[in-house]
């Protein structure tokens, strides 16, 4: 399978920032998620993605 698609960031406070929460950060995106979960099955599995000019 190729997969062709964006990945994102996911941005998740622990608490409000103004009293100095954490931020944890992963990707997301369905693509992305797609792919992970087909080759955690066996699948073999390729990703592409185009980083823009901003």
């Amino acid at each position: 399978m190729l997969a062709f698609g964006e990945t994102m960031i996911a941005l998740r406070g622990s608490g409000p920032r103004k009293l100095s929460g954490t931020m944890d950060v992963s990707t997301a995106g369905i693509e992305r998620n797609v792919a992970i979960s087909l080759a955690r099955l066996g699948h073999a599995v390729r990703w592409a993605g185009v980083v823009g000019d901003d």
